[in-house]
């Protein structure tokens, strides 16, 4: 009886049971309610708030070059100036004003984000129609203001001089994904030419990126059942199939072909980038029209590794539903190009300045500076001087480290240390004299208005004062090689129409650009 009194009095303890249960399930009642508030919270951004899921001021750090440092304390071994040796003097270069209402470089630009469309010249097999490298032939900067609701597209000519933010060399627009990894790692390629962007349009941020090959463009038209489109020119279809003029319904084969056409079409890539601009526009309109704007996140998943990108879901998403707003023909379209012009069998574009000026300008709203080194003026000095110099520091930074490797300021001999000094105050006098004809070129980089007399003079003695000291650094480095058993077997020759791909001291990164 005790036992069963015992139990009987421990019974009224299982309503705590209950209560732990009833605990419980305002616990997950709880969490259900902020996951319910969270997602409307999350959704209500999508619809009203998208550019709460962008930040302007989103930079990719670039690799550094860095400068070589002397093995030990040269003062002493330095040589004096040689008799009668008196420096070119530099002149006078007049640097443009920079407008006090230009944002810092990385300020970002209140309600406007930047995101990059490249195209990727790239079959499925991997395969491309540019030679052994497929590059990004199509390369468009999408100005979204979010405060506006206003949509520019800004071309990039794919065959401008430029460089790589963070490498050695010049190389030309399409070739700065190829730099900075290309197919082998076409997210990194992407990024790097989201920073050389960055410099053409004059120092803001391009932080987003989307990159597509061949077929994943094929694929997004098939996917919604093809365009209708006014032709312009015949297109012939990858497949072999020509098209002729007229409005026409356009599967995915027929927008690639239209897309890419250049050589039959006119010959000029601005004309081509016009085409993919407007063909972009009535892609647009036949996802708005019939309200398939918000299918844009699956169509991109579906595509899968056709098509590379540094944004979130939740970033396409809430583009997609800001583009419901948009007016299609009230997209801007502007064009960074200018002629082309054959230099050295290469093709390159010079572009119009004033025409990049002027959009950026409206834009964003500053005045930018001119990209100096896309102008004729700046290409003849590169190849007719500038990329042996070039080539030849390069040169001497391999020997130096090549010394660093193996001998220090104990280790060297007396001999070896005044060898080491002249090569290095040749490698600095040829670097400095490379600054100066490199600043006074671009202050000519007008490329449309011939140089003077007195101007074509000062250039041809800045080339002989190159030219003499390339022959110095050659001669000094050759003898600091032979004293150290030769660490390195330095490539001196040079010719002009292989600046791209035989010398690694001029272009740190081969791109073939055939």
């Amino acid at each position: 009886m005790e036992e069963f009194s015992s139990l009987q009095t421990e019974q009224p303890k299982k309503p705590k049971k209950t209560k732990k249960k009833r605990i419980v399930l305002w616990i997950i009642l709880g969490i259900l309610a902020l996951a319910l508030i969270g997602g409307g919270i999350y959704a209500w951004h999508i619809l009203k708030r998208p550019d709460a899921f962008f930040d302007t001021s989103v930079r990719v750090n670039t690799v550094q070059t860095s400068e070589p440092t002397p093995a030990f304390d040269i003062e002493a071994y330095l040589p004096t100036a040689e008799p009668g040796a008196t420096p070119i003097p530099a002149p006078a270069v007049q640097q443009t004003a920079v407008p006090t209402e230009q944002p810092e470089k990385d300020a970002p630009l209140t309600g406007i984000v930047n995101i990059a469309l490249f195209g990727i010249d790239a079959y499925e097999d991997g395969s491309s129609t540019s030679g052994s490298m497929p590059h990004t032939d199509a390369n468009m900067i999408v100005a979204i203001n979010f405060d506006t609701k206003e949509v520019s597209l800004i071309s990039i000519a794919r065959d401008c001089l430029t460089t790589a933010p963070g490498y050695t060399g010049f190389y030309k627009f399409n070739g700065i994904f190829n730099v900075g990894g290309g197919m082998a790692d076409p997210k990194a390629g992407l990024a790097l030419s989201c920073r050389a962007a960055e410099e053409w349009l004059g120092g803001v941020s391009v932080p987003y990126y989307y990159g597509v090959d061949f077929q994943a463009v094929i694929d997004l038209v098939d996917l919604i059942g093809g365009v209708d489109f006014d032709l312009d020119i015949r297109v012939k279809t990858l497949d072999g199939k020509y098209i002729k003029p007229g409005h026409r319904h356009l599967d995915g084969q027929g927008v690639m072909a239209y897309m890419r056409m250049r050589r039959s079409a006119g010959g000029l890539d601005s004309k081509r980038t016009a085409r993919q601009r407007k063909m972009l526009v009535t892609i647009f309109k036949k996802l708005k029209q019939e309200g398939k704007l918000s299918m844009i996140p699956d169509l991109l998943k579906t595509m899968g590794d056709n098509v590379y990108t540094n944004t979130t879901l939740s970033q396409t998403a809430a583009l997609a539903n800001f583009a419901k707003d948009i007016d299609p023909d009230s997209i801007r379209t502007y064009s960074i190009h200018g002629g082309i012009q054959m230099k050295y069998d290469w093709a390159f574009c010079f572009i119009d300045q004033q025409t990049r000026l002027d959009a950026i300008k409206d834009v964003y709203g500053f005045d930018a500076e001119p990209m100096r080194i896309d102008s004729t003026v700046y290409e003849t000095f590169l190849h007719e001087s500038g990329f042996r110099a070039i080539q030849y520091q390069g040169i001497a930074k391999k020997l130096f480290a090549a010394i660093h490797e193996i001998a220090d300021e104990k280790s060297m001999s007396e001999e070896q240390k005044t060898a080491y000094a002249l090569c290095w105050q040749d490698y600095e006098n040829l670097k400095k004299m490379f600054q100066t004809v490199d600043q006074w070129t671009q202050a000519h980089y007008d490329g449309k208005v011939r140089l003077t007399d007195e101007e074509l003079r000062t250039r041809s003695e800045y080339y002989r004062a190159l030219q003499n000291l390339e022959t110095k650094l050659k001669n000094s480095g050759d003898a600091l090689n032979k004293l150290f058993n030769e660490p390195i077997s330095p490539r001196w020759d040079y010719s002009v129409a292989l600046w791209y791909s035989a010398y690694s001291d001029i272009n740190e990164v081969y791109v073939d650009f055939r």
